[in-house]
């Protein structure tokens, strides 16, 4: 049982899927600091992860590039899954059938993390910026905060700087929320965009999509947070699936709890509490999508 990152020191442990992103990068150096005995195999080759193998020279981490061996996921202790491999990869399958865990970079930071101030952010457009948004929110407000998640920031670079008084803001794609789907990730503070059809590549149809994205909120109860967009059909949903406080945003419509517009105004309104906290003139990202990121 991994309760400590101490408790990783000699453990075997197969990743699946380096990639040329951070979330490979992140995953291998945190296991390397932690001391275990790491596998890394991935279908690109030595040449086309030659800029990811360059950030972890140094570090003693045994390859296989250009393939996957199934013997690399029965002789392990643990399978750390990249978020870009499907879910229904056979290798996983051999894993799985062998009893062998198998995690992703942000289960073990959810895992490893001291801190419950947790804002999640996902959605089809806009979660880059809405995370943005927020984080410099915060910052601004003197809190101590990290920005991290599906923005090319490892969640395991930063754990090292989280206390349990730090404020996480996460941005979460929904291939990162299908791998901690079994963990009933519950977020305190959950932004949900919008849904639109997209990543169809990925899912065999829209509505298999829209399910993935409501992971984020699916285990929220009474006294957690989620702030949903008014304006988009799929996410106007979310009031009847979820057990949650909801709170709109909507550039359409005068709703409430939550943000809108009135005039040239963005007000939040909540029974008897009116607040205006902002003039669209004034306002430094042009565009409507920009004010419904602004609204969230």
């Amino acid at each position: 049982m991994i309760k400590n990152p101490e408790d990783l020191k000699n453990k075997r442990i197969t990743i699946m899927g380096l990639g040329l992103n951070q979330g490979g990068l992140g995953v291998a150096r945190f296991l390397a600091k932690a001391g275990a005995k790491i596998l890394v195999t991935d279908l690109k080759t030595e040449e086309e992860l030659g800029p990811s193998l360059k950030k972890l020279k140094g570090f003693d981490i045994k390859y296989i590039l250009g393939r996957h061996r199934e013997e690399d996921f029965i002789n392990t202790d643990m399978v750390i899954q990249n978020p870009a491999v499907p879910h229904n990869s056979k290798y996983l399958e051999i894993a799985k059938n062998q009893g062998i865990p198998i995690e992703t970079d942000l289960g073990l930071f959810f895992q490893f993390c001291p801190s419950k101030n947790i804002i999640s952010v996902a959605g089809t457009k806009g979660k880059s910026t809405v995370s943005q948004l927020i984080y410099h929110i915060f910052k601004e407000a003197q809190k101590d905060t990290i920005l991290a998640g599906n923005i090319g920031i490892s969640v395991l670079d930063i754990l090292e700087k989280i206390n349990p008084q730090t404020w996480v803001i996460l941005e979460i794609s929904t291939w990162q929320m299908e791998g901690i789907k079994d963990r009933k990730f519950k977020p305190h503070t959950t932004v949900l965009t919008n849904i639109l059809p997209d990543h169809l590549d990925r899912y065999s149809n829209f509505e298999k999509y829209a399910q993935a994205e409501k992971l984020i909120f699916k285990y929220q109860q009474s006294n957690d947070n989620l702030v949903v967009n008014f304006d988009n059909k799929e996410t106007h949903r979310a009031k009847k699936e979820t057990n949650s406080k909801v709170y709109w945003f909507s550039a359409k419509e005068k709703i409430e709890p939550g943000c809108y517009l009135e005039n040239d105004e963005l007000v939040f309104q909540s029974e008897q509490y009116k607040m205006t906290f902002a003039k669209i003139s004034d306002l430094p990202l042009p565009g409507p999508h920009n004010l419904e990121n602004i609204l969230a």
